[in-house]
């Protein structure tokens, strides 16, 4: 899969020089014949994750959502799809760099920026979307300077229903620094007050130069000289208990420009802070990249929050860990996987699963019978064998008589079990309908020829096996 040739075409847009890349993600830049301007961008899924059925789920969705979506300060999708077995999103390019280059501006100024930004993600909220993942990282500039919201591939859309809705309810999603603290309970209870909560840490971080969630203290106490009337908008947005935040983005707007206002008709406000340094400006924000690129710095804080945080603190740290991990990366890996307390193992194990080469295999399977992390193991052993072409190992070692354990499941359909295929065929009038769905949704995994075989056999398939049978 990750030898998988890249496109040069897809529809009327031509691909051409690499723009950036990222965890899950390239980004290239891209020609339109048919547009004015003639340039967007195209960001496609990387080839090691097509095989992960929920991040292509996601980053597919980020399409649908927005083309539902209206708003100057909105990033505009132009299509989205697959191409052949590359998933793509085509949407502008926004060239002109992220708000991560404006840290240590003045607070006039700052606020200036994100003032639309509030009406952009108040035109989400009502359409019952909420980002969910609000950082400096995901607010872009364009070529005019409009500072753009991107990135909506783990928002929560009150217009999904069904078992997508059902399977992504049970998921937290958020970045470390930035995610409210209900973010870390049940994803349902979630509303646009989180985005509220982000927003207002990445006000505070970018005028005091110092994240909040280090320091959790008022603005002045970190930054002197800070304006009154500021911090306490800032401290009601990063009210821990939602109740007791502002209430939504209409509102953070509205009293964000009224403070301009003030500020304006004062005649300051457009000089940084009393002082605030040129190094100050130059830290790293809380989601931006460290100066040390080492895995231990890189790594080693989201392994720290897997040890130590809470259970939704602990589930967002394993994406980050997964989304950071790079080729080299293994060694590293497996050194900490050997020291990790048990709650750790299972984001250790999809990271060595992403990245670790041939001498992964082995302490992978060694983790086949952890109850922690059993599911984890066989997916990431599956992962491993087909990118160093150890399959028919691991097959022998994940086989069981029939269908055999459900954890294991999406892991032999990876490596093309054909026992498992016959199995599946043999047992399904009789499968309970949970165990469908499951079924269903680890087929995806399975090569082309024998996906269609199930696709074949299982055309009865209703309620929610239904929708994971029309994914076959």
């Amino acid at each position: 899969m990750n030898h998988l040739q890249l496109p040069t075409q897809i529809g009327s847009v031509r691909l051409l020089e690499p723009l950036g890349e990222g965890g899950m993600a390239l980004v290239y830049r891209g020609e339109d014949r048919f547009r004015p301007d003639g340039v967007c961008a195209v960001k496609l899924l990387r080839p090691e994750v097509h095989r992960d059925t929920e991040l292509v789920r996601r980053f597919l969705r980020e399409g649908e959502v927005l083309t539902k979506l209206a708003h100057p300060n909105l990033v505009e999708i132009f299509a989205f799809g697959r191409s052949g077995s590359w998933p793509y999103l085509i949407m502008e390019l926004l060239s002109g760099g992220s708000l991560k280059d404006c840290r240590g501006e003045a607070p006039a100024r700052l606020a200036r920026r994100l003032v639309p930004v509030c009406e952009a993600l108040g035109v989400a909220h009502r359409a019952g979307v909420v980002h969910r993942d609000l950082k400096p990282s995901n607010l872009l500039f364009s070529g005019d300077g409009r500072l753009k919201v991107t990135d909506f591939g783990v928002c929560f859309w009150e217009g999904e229903e069904g078992l997508t809705r059902a399977t992504r309810s049970q998921m937290v999603v958020g970045t470390l620094g930035y995610m409210a603290p209900e973010q870390s309970g049940d994803p349902r209870q979630v509303d646009g007050r989180c985005d509220v909560y982000a927003l207002g840490a990445v006000l505070f971080e970018f005028t005091t130069g110092q994240p909040y969630a280090q320091v959790m203290l008022p603005p002045a106490a970190v930054r002197p000289g800070f304006p009154p009337r500021m911090a306490s908008l800032i401290m009601r947005a990063l009210q821990p208990d939602p109740r007791k935040r502002l209430p939504d983005m209409e509102t953070f707007g509205l009293e964000l420009a009224q403070w301009l206002e003030s500020a304006e008709a004062a005649g300051w406000g457009e000089e940084p802070l009393p002082g605030y340094s040129e190094q100050d400006r130059e830290m790293a924000t809380v989601a931006g990249p460290r100066r040390v690129e080492g895995p231990e710095q890189r790594l080693g804080p989201y392994v720290d929050a897997l040890a130590t945080g809470p259970v939704g603190v602990r589930r967002s740290a394993a994406d980050g860990l997964v989304a950071a991990a790079r080729e080299g990366d293994g060694p590293w890996l497996q050194s900490a996987l050997e020291r990790a307390p048990q709650g750790a193992r299972f984001a250790l194990v999809r990271a060595l699963g992403k990245v670790g080469g041939t001498e992964a295999l082995e302490p992978l399977l060694a983790l086949l019978p952890d109850p922690f992390c059993h599911r984890e193991a066989a997916e990431a052993v599956a992962e491993v064998a087909l990118r160093t072409d150890q399959g028919p190992r691991a097959l022998e070692a994940l086989k069981e008589p029939a269908l055999g354990s459900a954890w294991r499941w999406s892991a032999r359909a990876a490596l093309g079990d054909e026992a498992w295929v016959q199995a599946l065929v043999n047992t399904w009038p009789s499968l309970a309908p949970t165990y469908r769905v499951q079924a269903l949704e680890a087929a995806q995994q399975l090569p082309e020829a024998a996906r269609a075989a199930v696709k074949a056999r299982t055309a009865d398939a209703s309620g929610q096996a239904r929708a994971a049978w029309e994914l076959l």
